[in-house]
């Protein structure tokens, strides 16, 4: 696999997607998509190459990682060499597959990062949108896109639209996340109705930016804090004018080695109470929970190095929320901790 950086960056590209609490809330009918683990990704391929390169095809994540020449994309280039197609540019999802299941974004970071050409044969292009086509922006419906993307690609086994379905009544709904998330092991659905985008897992799961160490000690073991050790962390999402808003504590999840590890944290301290450690909002983290409860959630601005406590506002908090692990690939903006990962029905009007 051959990698380079450019300036080019392909985030606003990402969809925007927000939140279904169930498979009961899915509309009818809509379009619904397997949604792989996996690193968003553009993918262009041009029958007379590229300035830079002498590639027919490459691949390009929202931070400029561009990549070339491996299994998965040089089976898309030959692919597409088969049909009349001088250009064509593509959305993905890039993520590893061990014996035809879907496996999770570490492991596939894992796989990408390998020198070895065997782990790269374990990374897939699941695609999941048609944005052009020999030069022209392809307007059309997602299930005519992803059949006309699925006739090119109709004899590669790395390189695939991920699987879909035009559901038209619940139990078509259900029959479908059975089979791709339950049996397959995908990690969920996306589902597209009437111009809006939702995500739906099995365990809801939200990424949030760690604002502050709890200093009394979860578990009942004694004063940890005083040991150096982390048992809670103090969590919070982002408005879109780049408000710190709190969702609450996680405590499940950070075993006995992760509590000296995330003593570190402290080095990155900006205030003090009786309550919380504030550190600067730096550490970007997964937390799954089981469902959502209403309530009254503190907004903070962060501003020459202090949290300043701004107004109150209706959100959530979390119930039996647990640290799925951590997002270095992640950053600190209002567009990756969005409120609207959020499901809809909880998100109420913005109060000061």
């Amino acid at each position: 696999m051959e990698e380079m950086h450019i300036e080019e960056k392909t985030s606003h590209l990402k969809p925007v997607m927000k939140t279904l609490s169930s498979i009961q809330s899915i509309p009818i009918p809509s379009v619904l998509q397997a949604k792989a683990d996996g690193e968003f990704t553009f993918l262009t391929y041009n029958r007379l190459g590229f300035s830079f390169t002498t590639c027919q095809a490459y691949t390009l994540n929202q931070w400029g990682r561009l990549r070339m020449d491996f299994p998965a994309l040089n089976e898309f280039s030959s692919a597409m060499k088969q049909t009349n197609i001088q250009s064509v540019e593509l959305l993905c999802e890039l993520y590893a597959k061990e014996q035809d299941k879907p496996l999770i974004l570490p492991q596939f970071i894992h796989y990408v990062k390998s020198k070895l050409t065997c782990d790269h044969n374990k990374v897939h292009m699941g695609i999941f949108d048609l944005l052009s086509l020999d030069g022209q922006p392809v307007i059309k419906s997602p299930i005519w896109k992803y059949q006309l993307v699925s006739s090119w690609l109709k004899d590669s086994s790395h390189a695939s639209v991920l699987p879909y379905s035009y559901a038209t009544t619940k139990d078509e709904v259900e029959a479908f996340w059975k089979q791709s998330v339950k049996e397959q092991g995908y990690e969920g659905l996306v589902v597209r109705a009437n111009n809006d985008t939702w995500k739906i897992k099995p365990f809801a799961e939200l990424d949030a930016v760690i604002i502050g160490i709890n200093k009394k000690t979860s578990y009942g073991k004694g004063n940890l804090f005083a040991q150096n050790q982390v048992t809670s962390l103090h969590l919070a999402l982002m408005t879109e004018k780049g408000y710190f808003v709190e969702i609450g504590d996680v405590a499940s999840g950070i075993d006995h080695q992760l509590r000296s590890t995330l003593w570190k944290l402290v080095d990155y301290k900006t205030d003090e109470d009786d309550n919380i450690v504030w550190i600067k909002p730096l550490v970007v983290c997964t937390i799954e929970y089981t469902d959502l409860f209403k309530a009254r959630n503190k907004v903070y601005d962060f501003q020459n190095n202090k949290y300043r406590f701004l107004w109150t506002t209706n959100l959530i908090r979390m119930k039996s929320p647990r640290l799925k692990g951590f997002r270095p690939d992640k950053k600190v903006t209002p567009q990756d901790l969005r409120k609207e990962q959020i499901p809809q029905e909880y998100l109420m009007e913005e109060t000061s």
